[in-house]
């Protein structure tokens, strides 16, 4: 009971801190790319500002709705589930590659559905729109998915890494890579990460969303990108195995933020998605035939093999 309760207090410690230390990076990166000052009401290099901005949240409202306490219940559950470390992992399932992403789903649906929402109701124009292209967007990533299962041949995160000791699955899948960290930085776009975004929340959002559940909005949204960067380093960059004498830990976290800062520059240097058939024309025009064809070589390849 002891153990468990330490590896959670340790999951939350984790989650905590990376929560922290990106939204610095994502402000401070936005500051010195637009030319602001930024910062200014706190010192140490703005070290304080992610505080100052969560206060500033609570300050406002307290109330939560069904809505944003699932989101955030999705949001801390779903790192029960994927590793990030050999030695951490709260819950285990035979299959949990699949667990992770159906949770994944689970956690976008319900950012999408509170996003597409005001005080007056429901606007289900926006929310199926949004859910829609969400999803469609996924597809690309469910097939190079199904490629690094084709090559491991296994449905388990943990193996999917041991089986990189030697050389890394972006080495037998670069386009497989390639689409699915287009696909990061698209959901990054989408979420509004680094800034506001019209396709993702609605005007009455932008009005009305302050306080507690602004703020369990904003730690979902987080959580997705941190999703999509974690599965980028398991399957792609051999997770936490150990490079030289450089610890597996160490390893993970370095990769993850060197995904992470990539994409913040990513996507401040390239314009933002405000068309809904912009974003379709890409999809359909190159994340899903690409995806499709490398998962069809993989299969030749595997057949050949």
């Amino acid at each position: 009971m002891m153990l468990l309760f330490n590896k959670i207090l340790i999951l939350f410690l984790v989650l905590g801190i990376n929560l922290y230390l990106c939204s610095y990076i994502v402000n401070k990166v936005s500051a010195r790319i637009e030319l602001k000052r930024g910062f200014v009401a706190s010192r140490a290099g703005g070290l304080g500002y992610p505080f100052l901005k969560t206060f500033s949240h609570l300050s406002k409202d307290s109330r939560l709705n069904i809505w944003e306490i699932l989101i955030l219940f999705f949001s801390f559950f779903i790192w029960t589930i994927v590793q990030f470390s050999p030695n951490i992992i709260i819950i285990r399932f035979e299959n949990d590659l699949i667990i992770a992403l159906l949770f994944f789903m689970i956690l976008l649906f319900l950012i999408l559905m509170n996003a597409s929402r005001s005080s007056h109701g429901y606007i289900f124009k926006n929310a199926v729109k949004n859910i829609l292209m969400a999803y469609t967007f996924f597809m690309p990533v469910i097939f190079c998915v199904s490629s690094i299962v084709v090559i491991n041949r296994t449905l388990v995160l943990k193996e999917i890494v041991g089986f990189q000791y030697q050389y890394w699955n972006i080495i037998y899948q670069p386009l497989g890579f390639i689409v699915i960290f287009t696909s990061a930085l698209l959901l990054m776009k989408l979420l509004g990460i680094t800034r506001k975004n019209t396709m993702i929340f609605s005007q009455n959002f932008e009005k009305e969303g302050s306080g507690s559940g602004r703020l369990a909005a904003r730690i979902s949204y987080y959580s997705a990108l941190f999703f999509m960067i974690a599965m980028i380093a398991a399957l792609y960059l051999a997770g936490w195995q150990s490079l030289f004498f450089i610890n597996g830990n160490v390893m993970f976290g370095l990769k993850f933020y060197l995904i992470f800062f990539i994409l913040v520059l990513l996507d401040k240097s390239t314009p933002g998605l405000d068309d809904y058939n912009y974003l379709v024309s890409i999809n359909w025009r190159f994340l899903i035939p690409v995806s499709v064809a490398n998962f069809l070589l993989t299969i030749i390849f595997f057949i050949l093999r």
